[in-house]
């Protein structure tokens, strides 16, 4: 195991140092999205392999992939996950993927371990120098068909697995995307194969393309973000719960002493809601900056509330004219 931990992208993983404190759903939202994730997962008969979901950037696919983590962690449904980040070298590299996802598969069960680092064994090259199609065949596929055919115990306790993998447009090469999707594709198809697999990415041309076409679209539940019900609401309830945690905070005790309840009103958090466009990243970005430790949270409130509205109809306009107003 140490000589494949060696490639493994150790920031990666769900649980790992770099996504300590990584933004997941407020417990309050997105409850019915995550149900049917949730429900999806645990589901030991499903009839597509692969759930799919996509939203634009800012829309909280991330966040929504930690929870799902979370939570199919603790019930024991998660095989292994895997982040990609356009900005890290180890985590927009396709060739750390599978290696990543086959060590933490080998974590989770002593005879299948036995089976990925027996190919390790006969081909070292596999981890480093090998095609991600082999690699997958090598490291993944094929130890956990011949775990099945040994007649063992389920894979985990509760039977089937899922592997998460969040962010798919994040790796760097269009190619090594399309080339991702279409080996998980073939693998579901394997008749006892127990793995699923749930991706998130933005919608990109170029992987809606692939996805559209009927060899993928035949085993792969899609969900897209924009079209989920409710995400004003869940907005509303993530500004609301920001400034009770600000309100109740010692630190701004003094600061916020004679500002008139109720802190902020309601038309406030209204027009930050509205100014969202349905997109978390811009109400989180709003509570980062107003939260700030060293400054008075009143007072950046109203330099928020005091940025003019923007004319543009992209959804991210008014996250620009924020972020421009913070660097500023």
């Amino acid at each position: 195991l140490q000589q494949l931990l060696q490639y493994v992208a150790q920031g990666a993983t769900h649980d790992s140092g770099e996504q300590y404190d990584a933004p997941k759903c407020h417990p309050d939202t997105r409850k019915q999205l995550l149900s049917n994730i949730n429900q999806w997962i645990k589901e030991p008969d499903k009839e597509t392999g692969i759930m799919y979901l996509h939203g634009p950037v800012g829309a909280g696919k991330s966040s929504v992939a930690r929870s799902v983590c979370k939570e199919a962690s603790q019930a024991g449904y998660l095989g292994a996950s895997f982040f990609f980040w356009r900005g890290s070298q180890d985590r927009n590299n396709a060739k750390k993927l599978f290696p990543t996802i086959a060590y933490q598969l080998a974590m989770l069960n002593n005879v299948l371990s036995g089976h990925i680092l027996a190919e390790i064994q006969m081909n070292p090259r596999l981890v480093y120098d090998a095609s991600i199609n082999s690699q997958f065949q090598k490291l993944i596929v094929e130890p956990c068909l011949k775990f099945i055919k040994s007649s063992q115990p389920p894979l985990y306790c509760v039977g089937r697995v899922t592997i998460v993998i969040d962010g798919l447009d994040e790796c760097l090469d269009q190619s090594m995307q399309i080339a991702i999707l279409k080996l998980l594709v073939k693998a579901v198809q394997c008749n006892g194969f127990p793995l699923d697999f749930f991706i998130t990415s933005r919608p990109e041309l170029h992987l809606q393309e692939v996805w559209g076409t009927k060899e993928i679209s035949s085993v792969t539940q899609f969900i897209s973000l924009s079209n989920v019900q409710g995400t004003s609401q869940d907005i509303q309830t993530m500004l609301e719960s920001g400034f009770s945690c600000i309100l109740n905070n010692c630190r701004f005790k003094a600061a916020l002493k004679s500002v008139p309840r109720p802190w902020p009103p309601l038309s406030s958090i209204w027009k930050l809601v509205e100014r969202s466009s349905g997109q978390f990243i811009y109400a989180a970005t709003v509570m980062k900056f107003i939260s700030s430790p060293h400054h008075n949270p009143n007072a950046r409130l109203e330099i928020v509330l005091g940025i003019q509205d923007s004319r543009n109809s992209s959804p991210l306009a008014d996250l620009d004219l924020l972020y421009h107003e913070i660097l500023s």
